[in-house]
C-alpha cells in the first residue's frame, strides 16, 4: 500500500512539474533558429544541422510546384558546398568527405540524395512543420590547427536569426549562440 502511494505521488509530481511539457515528446521547432552539433574526433570534424525548412527555403510543405522544387534544389546545392558554408582555419587542412541531407517534406532526389540511400529523417507534424537534418563530415589533415569555423549559413539563408551550437572536442565541451553579426565558432 505504501509503495503504491509513493509511486502514484511520484507520477503525479512528474506530470505536474514545470519541466514536464508536451514539447518534451519531440524537439522544439522554432522558426529562425537552427541547431548545430559540432564534434571534432581525431581528424574527423562532424557537423549536424537541424533546422526548420522555413529558415532555408521559406516553406515547410512538400515541394509540389516548379518554384518550390527549384528552391529545394538550390538549397541542397548551397548546403552541399559545405566548405563554403563552414569555413575552417586554413592551416587545419579540412576537406569535405560527405554531406547527407534529409527531410520528411522534401523528396530525397531534390536534396541530391539517391532514393535508395536516403530516408526521410525530418519530422512533419500535424501543423505542417518540417525540418531539414543535414550531416557534414570533414577530414582535417592537422586538426590541432583548427582555431575557428566561420558559419556562413546566415549569408546564404536569410531565414536564420540564430543558431544554437553544441561543441565537443577532446579538450572541451561548449555551447554558443551564433547570429549574423557573430557567426564564428572558436575551437580550443
Amino acid at each position: 500500500m505504501k509503495l503504491r502511494t509513493i509511486t502514484a505521488l511520484t507520477a503525479a509530481l512528474t506530470l505536474l512539474s514545470p519541466a514536464f511539457t508536451p514539447a518534451m515528446a519531440h524537439a522544439a521547432h522554432v522558426h529562425g533558429v537552427g541547431k548545430l552539433d559540432v564534434v571534432l574526433d581525431g581528424k574527423t570534424l562532424s557537423l549536424h544541422l537541424d533546422s526548420p525548412l522555413i529558415n532555408l527555403i521559406g516553406f515547410e510543405h512538400a515541394a509540389n510546384s516548379d518554384k518550390d522544387r527549384q528552391a529545394a534544389k538550390d538549397m541542397a546545392k548551397t548546403l552541399r558546398n559545405a566548405a563554403a558554408m563552414f569555413v575552417t582555419s586554413a592551416a587545419a587542412g579540412c576537406t569535405v568527405s560527405s554531406v547527407n541531407l534529409t527531410s520528411a517534406a522534401i523528396e530525397p532526389a531534390l536534396l541530391g540524395q539517391s532514393n535508395s540511400a536516403a530516408k526521410a529523417a525530418g519530422h512533419a507534424d500535424e501543423d505542417g512543420h518540417a525540418d531539414l537534418d543535414a550531416d557534414f563530415v570533414f577530414q582535417c589533415a592537422a586538426p590541432e590547427k583548427l582555431q575557428a569555423m566561420d558559419v556562413k549559413l546566415f549569408d546564404a539563408f536569410k531565414g536564420f536569426v540564430s543558431i544554437d551550437v553544441q561543441l565537443v572536442t577532446a579538450k572541451r565541451q561548449a555551447a554558443a549562440k551564433l547570429t549574423a553579426a557573430s557567426s564564428s565558432l572558436a575551437f580550443p
